[in-house]
């Protein structure tokens, strides 16, 4: 199962002109303000960007490559699992994007910390820094692996070499131009992303079966594979779990939080997610990457293992040239992932730690020397540690546990509830977020998710701390409930 050396050629192309996208962009920074384009993309980007941005960044490497499996496994009804999160990605449009666009604006904020800190106090602010950093950074291997794999299994390399040349790919283009890099390169690979699966292998792999049509029957004809075809296959109570898990990613994450402060004004912040959710997610890529499933189950029956279903549709219905560009395509979606949760990382770490606590007084020459170094530090130990050290990275992603059963419901009180204070949100972090781990730590009893554990005690924690505390000086309520709009 290998590419002809046309494809390999295909894909050195591809890997190539991340890298000189990446330079020329650097070289495009304005003297004295390299810094607020590395970590906030000169703040601003328009709707094209932005909507690119965030749409390949949350398909990236979980979906693109993930659903072809669960399309092979479930059947069509797998789609619903991207339905679900363009629901969300909507919400998140209208209840997050506009309030988190008008704070960066008045405050010139770039992190997560400096959001909590600027609401509540500096040690919420940190510890919401240190959390949101750290599970996103477990993140970065695990996706560069990922896509390695995919790779190495096409191209005929061993994996190892792979995650290496793929490793120092991701390392250079980002560490050259920061988030404007990185989100002008995630549009560049969502049109990767988009020839090669919706225009090209989903097409080629339709005609080969007769049509959507022929393959709906084809699949019903066979009691073994009737199932796929029903959009309703999959049950409300798996559906409601999908959202529970899903939707406060979109209020927490690092990628949704950096494309809304560098968006050039609130309106493309709200439209850019929005149309991220609707139509990109649902229905476009949804159906387009369940298809490539249920089409490996007429074009190549057989399959043992279901995530084996998008390589193996590659390298046997694409003609050469093609298959390089699909295969590039999908390694362009996990890259996309990883560049923005490697890029999350380093700007909590240069602006929260380094020039918070290390050095307040540091210049934008030496603060892009920072984000640089923490670029290449920060990126090579998560690849190499996930790589070589797998269980460690078990415990790390207890981290990302933590941050998401901690932080939703405090980001939510931060936006929407003026009486939520900084004592009501400290207590609900560590408290949520405890709680998530001990209950994970226990094996999961009574079959509940340590998340969910998680989410209900932070969220008394919040309303209980906030009514029996007051707010303390350093929080600027008004700052996020003043006029009407806010209201």
């Amino acid at each position: 199962m290998q590419l002809h050396i046309l494809d390999v050629g295909v894909v050195i192309v591809y890997f190539i002109s991340l890298i000189s996208i990446g330079y020329y962009i650097m070289k495009q920074a304005q003297t004295g303000k390299e810094n607020e384009s590395f970590l906030a993309a000169d703040r601003n980007m328009g709707l094209i960007r932005t909507t690119g941005s965030a749409a390949a960044t949350d398909l990236g490497g979980g979906f693109s490559i993930a659903m072809g499996g669960l399309g092979f496994s479930i059947g069509i009804s797998g789609s619903w699992l991207i339905g679900v999160s363009a629901l969300s990605a909507c919400l998140a449009a209208f209840l997050l994007a506009p309030k988190l666009h008008r704070w960066s604006v008045k405050v010139k904020g770039i992190t997560t910390g400096d959001l909590f800190e600027t609401r509540f106090d500096k040690k919420t602010g940190m510890i919401a820094a240190l959390l949101i950093g750290l599970a996103w950074w477990t993140f970065v291997g695990g996706q560069v692996i990922a896509g390695a794999k995919l790779v190495a299994g096409t191209i005929g390399l061993d994996v190892t070499t792979t995650i290496i040349i793929a490793g120092v790919i991701i390392l250079l283009y980002t560490s050259m131009g920061g988030l404007k890099a990185v989100i002008t390169l995630d549009v560049y690979q969502l049109v990767i992303l988009t020839v090669g699966v919706v225009c090209i292998l989903v097409p080629m792999g339709l005609s080969k079966v007769g049509g959507f049509g022929a393959l709906m029957d084809q699949l019903a004809a066979n009691p073994e594979t009737a199932g796929l075809t029903k959009w309703g296959a999959v049950d409300w109570k798996t559906a409601i779990g999908w959202f529970l898990s899903i939707f406060p990613v979109w209020f927490i994450s690092i990628a949704t939080f950096q494309r809304v402060i560098a968006a050039k004004d609130e309106k493309t912040a709200k439209w850019g997610i929005f149309l991220t959710g609707i139509p990109i997610e649902w229905p476009i890529f949804a159906i387009g990457m369940t298809l490539v499933g249920l089409l490996a189950h007429v074009l190549v029956p057989g399959l043992s293992d279901p995530e084996l279903a998008t390589p193996t549709m590659i390298v046997t219905i694409l003609p050469v040239g093609l298959s390089g560009l699909v295969v590039a395509a999908y390694m362009a979606a996990v890259l996309s992932t990883a560049d923005s949760c490697l890029m999350g990382s380093v700007a909590i770490f240069t602006n929260d730690i380094y020039r918070k606590l290390i050095n307040p007084k540091a210049s934008d020459k030496q603060l892009m020397f920072v984000n640089r170094l923490a670029v290449l530090v920060l990126g090579a130990f998560a690849i190499g540690l996930a790589y070589r050290i797998p269980k460690v990275i078990d415990l790390v992603m207890y981290a990302y546990t933590f941050g998401a059963a901690g932080l939703f419901f405090p980001m939510l009180g931060l936006l929407f509830w003026r009486g939520a204070t900084a004592a009501g949100a400290f207590w609900s972090i560590l408290l949520g977020g405890g709680s998530a781990i001990v209950w994970s730590v226990m094996g999961k009893p009574y079959g509940f998710d340590g998340s969910y554990i998680g989410w209900a005690v932070s969220f008394a924690a919040l309303v209980l701390v906030s009514n029996m505390t007051k707010h303390s000086p350093e929080e600027q309520v008004d700052l996020f409930f003043e006029g009407p709009e806010n209201a």
